[in-house]
């Protein structure tokens, strides 16, 4: 029998992470065809995987379309309104836990036009939000991209320092488009940033670094730091240190809701989710203790390593397959 034809299409880097782990885990019991806008996050993560890519598509004769999710580019859009055209069966690989409706144009009058055959996610959290948004039959498969990510971390020797991460985002634009206003959450990635630094103190942290989200530059944060020269502080771009290396040298994580929280709290690491304001909901699949509204809350027990286990109890290729050929 010939091997199924899935067209993988995607843009931002989350979910390329996990559409590149699952291709590869998956690379001999279908044909992948990759296509990857140039000089996109998609593209990079495939090349280092080594995996071919094309930079144009034509999705007639396929079995499948396989494709990421994301604010920063909508690449998917028309191959998924192409594939409805020609009964070709979608599957969207979500890679957080925020957003769900908002990744396919909601609150737009049509946005359902936008929404896949099939939702894909990895865990029993995003399962549930999903389901709870009704936004199509949704399958929970395992994420290689964190088990390899893992595997790999365990092995590694890095020395722990003494400096608190902050891991960046850039909240402000996506709030602004988004929902067009930069402060809808009530705060911002240079707001949050200056609480982190007048509560510094709690920490019991040497110094502060900063991760930039790669869509930041760095002198954004300029006029908040000069605030505190006494602070010493480095900020860097997301190119300049691996992330995994950068997450087991710190002493402690703090963040929005940025999956790299999560992924430090696997490898034990202190973190802390970080939203101060109630216009918006904690995601990430944190204990309680490691979320706050307000930094002058946080207590030694804020302070302790996070223990959380990566379970892989996601669905088997062999049902995606079934769920293909039984497409109608």
């Amino acid at each position: 029998m010939a091997l199924l034809k899935i067209a993988v299409v995607c843009h931002d880097a989350g979910a390329s992470e996990i559409l590149v782990a699952y291709v590869k885990e998956h690379y001999k019991v279908a044909h992948w065809i990759l296509y990857a806008p140039s000089g996109s996050p998609f593209e990079k993560i495939a090349l280092r995987e080594n995996l071919d890519i094309q930079y144009s598509l034509d999705i007639y004769g396929f079995d499948a379309l396989f494709f990421g999710t994301g604010w920063q580019e909508k690449v998917e859009r028309e191959f998924v309104k192409e594939a409805k055209l020609l009964g070709i069966p979608s599957f969207a690989f979500l890679d957080h836990w925020s957003m769900y409706r908002e990744r396919f144009d909601y609150p737009d009058a049509s946005w359902r036009k936008n929404l896949p055959n099939f939702v894909v996610v990895s865990d029993e959290k995003a399962e549930n939000l999903a389901k709870d948004y009704a936004l199509a039959e949704v399958l929970r498969v395992n994420n290689f991209y964190l088990h390899n990510q893992l595997d790999y971390l365990n092995k590694e020797e890095v020395c722990s320092g003494d400096n608190l991460l902050f891991l960046s985002e850039p909240t402000e634009e996506v709030a602004l488009s988004t929902h067009n206003n930069k402060h809808y959450w009530g705060f911002t990635q240079y707001t949050a940033l200056e609480e982190i630094l007048i509560n510094f103190d709690k920490f019991e942290c040497k110094g502060l670094h900063i991760r930039l989200h790669p869509s930041q530059e760095k002198h954004d944060y300029a006029k908040v730091l000069k605030k505190f020269p006494h602070i010493k502080s480095q900020i860097y771009p997301a190119s300049f240190y691996p992330l995994e290396k950068d997450l087991l040298r710190s002493k402690m994580i703090i963040g929005f809701d940025t999956m790299a929280l999560y992924t430090a709290a696997l490898l034990s690491k202190p973190v802390l989710s970080f939203l101060p304001s109630d216009n918006r909901e904690f995601l990430i699949p944190l204990p309680v203790s490691h979320q706050l509204r307000n930094l002058s809350n946080v207590t030694k027990e804020h302070l302790q390593n996070v223990e959380l286990t990566l379970v892989n109890d996601g669905i088997n290729f062999a049902t995606i397959k079934k769920k293909i050929q039984e497409f109608v």
